[in-house]
């Protein structure tokens, strides 16, 4: 296996050093960065009194913490926290101090079905994300009943590539499992690869951390796709080295 890596750094140096470590030759193209957002006050009025919140990415909890940091707030603390995946919920935890749930499944889906025996309606909840994204979820909830906001915290920062030298590089270096953690992130690397080259993305064995996921690269045109149902670093090892070393 050759893989390469597309997530933001730092995690995708990290993984890709953790992947070098059990014998799996690793690299890395980084497609996006964070800048933290300012979210209208009375957004964060409706966080501090938030019954649950959800945080679905480890940016959004990490620049949701800075800006209560600036403003002199703290997590509220008679509230039910909820992440996406395990890894956010690790950091949500260290940042409150407080404990967090997270769904089997790290995924949109999964969350909703933890949510499914809670009581929202009425409810004050605050969603951590970044400029877009996880309107399933906000819409879902609403229909419960619930008073649900997002707190977007930071704003994604695109960096484009040279699509055509890169693939030349890729295929010489013989990449051939593409590993992606988000739906936006997938779709953005996806629009960078020039036309001539599609055939050889679309041959790559995918890697994604959910069935979201999974079906937006089906309908890009890649073919060997693996849902690992996480998006960790730690999850994706597990699955490299149950799936594919010594197979």
């Amino acid at each position: 296996m050759k893989a390469l890596i597309v997530r933001p750094q730092p995690s995708a140096k990290e993984l890709c050093d953790a992947l070098c470590n059990i014998g799996v030759v690793a690299n890395y193209c980084p497609v996006v960065s964070f800048q933290q957002s300012q979210p209208q006050p009375h957004i964060l009025e409706h966080l501090s009194h938030s019954e649950v919140i959800i945080a679905v990415s480890q940016p959004a909890v990490h620049y949701t913490n800075e800006i209560l940091a600036k403003q002199s707030q703290n997590w509220p603390i008679s509230t039910q926290y909820l992440a996406v995946g395990s890894k956010t919920a690790a950091y949500l935890r260290s940042c409150t101090h407080l404990s967090v749930s997270s769904p089997k499944s790290e995924d949109t889906e999964g969350l909703l079905e933890l949510l499914a025996s809670y009581d929202l309606k009425g409810k004050k909840i605050s969603i951590l994300r970044g400029e877009s994204g996880r309107e399933m979820l906000y819409q879902s909830l609403q229909q419960t009943g619930a008073d649900v906001v997002y707190v977007e915290s930071y704003q994604r920062q695109w960096l484009n590539f040279d699509g055509e030298s890169r693939v030349i590089q890729w295929q010489f270096d013989g990449v051939d499992t593409l590993i992606v953690t988000s739906f936006e992130q997938l779709k953005f690397f996806a629009q960078q690869i020039p036309t001539q080259s599609k055939n050889w993305l679309h041959s790559l064995q995918l890697m994604v951390p959910s069935e979201r996921v999974a079906k937006l690269a089906s309908q890009l045109g890649f073919t060997k796709v693996h849902n690992i149902k996480g998006a960790s670093n730690q999850a994706i090892i597990d699955s490299i080295q149950a799936n594919y070393i010594g197979k």
